[in-house]
């Protein structure tokens, strides 16, 4: 060891070994500090964020069509019907009711004569011998059926009298179904609540 610190040729290649030896060990270091993911390409890589899970459609519901029976028409149409059907004056009551039944099915037209327009009655107003008069009350759509039909609900007051004695009230309550088809709405049938269907005094 003397004779190479002695030696200045000796002490340079010493130097030269020396360094060298760092020189590697360095470069291992750095080498093994590059983190394992390192992008190899050289383009710096950017952060990606968690993918969002893709929103879930909701279902809307389905818009009525612009021709469909809605409440509102159910029940307009309703009271307009009642006008000609709970007529009882006797110069327009025959025509009014031919005209309401041309609104009902054959059997809900039935169905209504039984209760309201027997030919006992239409033979006592048109001649005179009993006046009435029914005055609505409520008209209100009650359930919508899955066909597209829809229940109405009318109520109201009918008063009868006989020549020579009082009159009598009743309250009428029915529930209609109306339905539409190609050619307009229907009375398709009809659910008479009332307790006591109106007859002519005898």
């Amino acid at each position: 060891m003397n004779e190479i610190l002695k030696n200045p040729k000796k002490k340079l290649l010493l130097g030269l070994v020396i360094v060298g030896m760092l020189l590697v060990f360095v470069g291992v270091g750095f080498s093994s500090d590059e983190p394992a993911n390192a992008n190899k390409s050289g383009t710096p890589q950017t952060a990606q964020a968690p993918t969002a899970p893709a929103p879930v459609p909701v279902a809307k519901p389905a818009a009525p069509a612009p021709d469909a029976l809605t409440p509102n028409l159910s029940c307009d149409f309703v009271k307009w019907w009642a006008t000609k059907s709970m007529e009882y004056t006797p110069a327009a009551a025959r025509a009014s009711h031919v005209e309401a039944f041309r609104w009902m099915t054959p059997e809900a037209a039935q169905a209504f004569q039984a209760c309201f327009w027997t030919p006992a009655i239409e033979q006592e107003i048109l001649t005179g011998h009993v006046v009435a008069a029914f005055q609505p009350v409520s008209v209100q759509a009650e359930a919508i059926n899955p066909d597209g039909s829809i229940v109405v609900g009318l109520t109201g007051t009918l008063v009868m009298q006989a020549a020579g004695t009082p009159p009598v009230t009743q309250q009428i309550a029915v529930d209609y179904l109306v339905s539409k088809d190609a050619q307009g709405l229907r009375i398709c049938n009809l659910y008479n609540r009332t307790t006591l269907a109106p007859a002519a005094a005898q």
